[in-house]
């Protein structure tokens, strides 16, 4: 038996929420700002695939996804029951619904609560050296933005490089300064200068000392 409706009767966490542990594929449709569907797989509580389209997502652009629709208040969605289709090799989510419901309303309320501070959509990163442990799904957002982020990049520039929703990028990119692991690219410059300027010092000093012997 098909479940269909709209998101502006049933939000997407509730939707999710009701369906628990019941196995088919969710299709959301007519998606402000998409032109593609999403198809959520569920079997018995767990989320096996997410696609856009026809292209499977990997789990750092599934998060992004499910994110995306946490916030939507417009769009229609069917849930045909069954058991889901497997998904290409190396596709399979496997996440537990329950758990990563939890997780992402702990970002969605992250965000809300970081929004006077997120750093507008133009100011460039630039990556820093600094070795640090990151959580995912920040570590795989660095992953794939580090390539962009060691020439220097905006939230905006990376919001359309990598396909993700710009406030998401604006808070990633947050955690990541937060973390350590860039600076605005005028303090990373800065940065850098004082760091060659201490070395040069330390080098004269050498230099002196070293003389006097």
């Amino acid at each position: 038996m098909a479940i269909f409706g709209n998101l502006r009767d049933m939000p997407f966490p509730d939707l999710v929420g009701m369906l628990g542990r019941r196995s088919g594929v969710l299709e959301l449709f007519h998606l402000p700002g998409k032109r593609t569907a999403f198809q959520l797989a569920l079997d018995r509580g767990q989320v096996v695939w997410i696609r856009e389209g026809s292209h499977y997502l990997n789990p750092l652009e599934a998060r992004a996804a499910i994110a995306h629709l946490f916030a939507l208040k417009e769009g229609a969605f069917e849930f045909a029951s069954g058991t889901p289709p497997p998904p290409p090799d190396g596709k399979l989510l496997g996440w537990p619904l329950e758990r990563l419901l939890l997780s992402l309303t702990t970002v969605v309320d992250e965000m809300a609560a970081y929004a006077p501070h997120l750093p507008d959509p133009h100011t460039r990163f630039q990556a820093a050296s600094l070795e640090v442990w990151l959580e995912e799904p920040l570590w795989s957002f660095w992953e794939r933005a580090k390539p962009l982020l060691e020439r220097g990049a905006s939230a905006e520039e990376l919001s359309a490089r990598l396909g993700f929703p710009l406030d998401q990028v604006r808070y990633y990119l947050h955690k990541l300064r937060l973390a350590g692991k860039v600076a605005p690219v005028r303090a990373y410059q800065e940065r850098q200068v004082d760091e060659e300027k201490k070395g040069l010092f330390r080098r004269l000093l050498a230099s002196l000392f070293g003389g006097r012997r």
